[in-house]
């Protein structure tokens, strides 16, 4: 696969009245551009940050078998919906993956993202209290556990990007990537530089905070 990718910015399906904020999923195209490049038919993958379920529900029309792991129950929900195994994604937190889950052959997830003025914890859908150093903290326990339960040859796909919040820029996508590389066991591979171009459902330039591209983590099992 190319380095440096190009793509349109669409979700294919706007979300059910109910669910507020910014559509934070990730662009049904690039995780089918990942999988296809990254796995294989039948191999075993996980989002342990499933979100709406976009990953899992590509994965199922690529042939992959795929688990997931969500902290909001309204997400977990409308995801189950679209899911031919609905009980593979669990209502639960990424710090506590379910023991069903098999070893794996892949990981891609797109984490929630935090810049370093926020207060609130990620991980609990941004409810309760956190700060940007512990979160990262958090992050590389959470892949750490995950690393156990990769097959030898596995790999770790993290989609991120860099933030800005009221004038300052948050570089979360290089920290995270420091972070995962102090882990044991993990080898980085590199990245893909994602640029998105304007869809049906993205305003021209913008993706999520406010960039017009995010960056693919590489990381293979040392």
């Amino acid at each position: 696969m190319r380095t440096a990718l190009s793509l349109v910015y669409d979700h294919g399906e706007p979300l059910p009245d109910g669910f507020d904020g910014a559509d934070v999923r990730m662009p049904p195209v690039l995780v089918r551009r990942l999988l296809s490049e990254y796995t294989d038919r039948d191999d075993r993958l996980l989002d342990p940050f499933a979100g709406f379920g976009t990953t899992l529900a590509v994965a199922e029309g690529l042939d992959r078998r795929a688990w997931g792991v969500e902290y909001d129950a309204d997400r977990v929900g409308y995801a189950r919906d679209r899911l031919r195994d609905p009980d593979r994604l669990h209502h639960g937190t990424a710090t506590d993956i379910p023991a069903d889950v098999p070893t794996l052959d892949c990981v891609l997830t797109s984490p929630p993202y935090m810049h370093e003025s926020d207060t609130r914890d990620p991980l609990q859908n941004y409810d309760g209290e956190s700060d940007y150093g512990t979160y990262l903290e958090e992050l590389s326990r959470v892949f750490s556990d995950i690393g156990h339960r990769f097959h030898r040859d596995g790999t770790l796909l993290v989609e991120v990007a860099n933030l800005k919040h009221d004038g300052r820029t948050t570089t979360f996508a290089w920290d995270l990537a420091g972070s995962l590389r102090e882990l044991p066991g993990f080898r980085f591979a590199g990245e893909h530089v994602v640029s998105w171009e304007n869809g049906d459902d993205a305003e021209v330039g913008v993706y999520g905070y406010g960039y017009d591209h995010s960056y693919v983590l590489v990381f293979e099992r040392a």
